[in-house]
């Protein structure tokens, strides 16, 4: 305190200050600000807590997907005469495709061999266009006739799949590293087996799960499809304190249910992206020797595997934040009780006069507090006035001097 002005009034240097509140003996005002809070509350309770669950914590998750195909299918070629066994690996090839499955509706085969010939994969408009070194030339068709695959037969053997009865079993896993990084949530906890309807699903099933508008197959046994099948989890992860035990009241009948299962759900992709180029398909080829192969065209089905997950769970931090926001709602009953008061209420000028406490009219004070001292005879002034009287009769006696010479 020794380094403080010793002028300083050190009761007004750490002073308090408190706002001073009005207490209305009314009991109109008195009930309008009660249901207020009461609104407030009803607010708080019911509609944060109980139906938007605010003491619970979320987490969004991705998890893992693994798939296996059951099936095969005999088909009939519509082009050369004769018919065809495919097993499931050649109906879903390649099978080497993360998170996704390919079924093959419809396969196109053409038996070709090293010569020179027309290659229609490859336009032109002059020599200049086809391959370097090819020997190629450009024929009236518009198309580079050189060194190539030949097709040996104009009628290609076209095979017309009924793949739709294929089953692909299911197997998912999720885990929300923030609200329990040690529990792992799997599908095999509740099937470890294969059950149809459950965790299996046949290709028009998973077609038929399609939002907003189901896909039939044969819709897309002829171009093709590429469908997103999302299995979805929505799990209440359990946690021991006592903030479950208080709020378990208020669980709905999902959160009450210990099983987390994932829900299936699916979607069309390739009319989203381009719906004026709709359907999936590739082509590859099978070397039967140096010089022949089979170019096969496949259309079919191309399933996309996601596994997505909202984990929740009771938090004490929840619980906190979303009470210590909704107590701040009440300080909007006291302000529109305040504007019912001051504004609608039959009494308001009364309530204002009591409200509200004037002060004087501070500029108005210190205008005439300026001009006060302005107005007062300082020592200067004093000492200038004297000044002015010495001179004065200095001059005089200087003049009454001559005048006697």
């Amino acid at each position: 305190m020794s380094s403080l002005d010793a002028r300083e009034d050190t009761d007004k240097m750490f002073s308090y200050y408190s706002k001073i509140e009005v207490m209305f003996l009314d009991r109109r005002l008195g009930i309008t600000y009660y249901v207020l809070c009461a609104l407030v509350a009803g607010y708080i309770i019911g509609y944060m807590f109980i139906y938007k669950k605010g003491y619970l914590q979320y987490e969004q998750a991705n998890g893992a997907t693994v798939t296996h195909v059951f099936g095969d299918a005999v088909a009939e070629s519509s082009g050369n005469a004769g018919s065809r066994y495919f097993s499931t690996e050649e109906l879903i090839y390649p099978g080497l495709e993360n998170g996704a499955v390919f079924i093959a509706t419809r396969q196109v085969v053409h038996r070709q061999s090293r010569g020179y010939c027309e290659d229609p994969r490859v336009a032109c408009i002059s020599n200049a266009d086809c391959t370097r070194g090819g020997a190629g030339t450009c024929t009236e068709n518009g198309f580079c006739k050189e060194h190539s695959w030949c097709t040996q037969s104009a009628t290609p053997e076209i095979y017309e799949l009924d793949t739709g009865t294929l089953l692909i079993w299911l197997r998912s896993t999720i885990q929300y590293l923030k609200i329990a990084p040690t529990e792992v949530f799997s599908s095999e906890m509740h099937d470890p087996a294969p059950r149809r309807g459950q965790n299996v699903f046949s290709v028009r099933e998973l077609l038929m799960m399609c939002k907003p508008l189901p896909v039939r197959y044969e819709e897309v046994a002829e171009l093709g499809a590429v469908i997103e099948v999302q299995l979805f989890w929505e799990c209440f992860v359990k946690s021991n304190n006592i903030v479950t035990s208080i709020f378990s009241l208020f669980k709905s009948e999902d959160d009450k249910n210990d099983d987390c299962k994932p829900s299936v759900q699916a979607r069309r992709l390739d009319t989203v992206f381009d719906s004026d180029n709709i359907g999936f398909g590739f082509s590859y080829p099978e070397y039967l020797s140096d010089d022949e192969r089979d170019q096969n065209d496949v259309t079919g089905i191309r399933l996309i595997f996601k596994t997505t997950g909202l984990g929740r769970k009771v938090s004490v931090s929840a619980t906190i934040t979303k009470a210590s926001l909704g107590a701040s709602l009440f300080g909007i009953a006291k302000i529109i009780a305040d504007l019912l008061m001051t504004k609608v209420f039959a009494l308001k000028r009364k309530y204002n006069a009591r409200k509200y406490e004037y002060s004087p009219d501070f500029s108005e004070h210190m205008r005439k507090v300026e001009e006060r001292n302005s107005a007062a005879v300082t020592d200067k002034m004093i000492d200038e006035e004297e000044r002015q009287v010495r001179q004065k009769e200095e001059d005089w006696m200087k003049k009454l001097d001559e005048e006697d010479e």
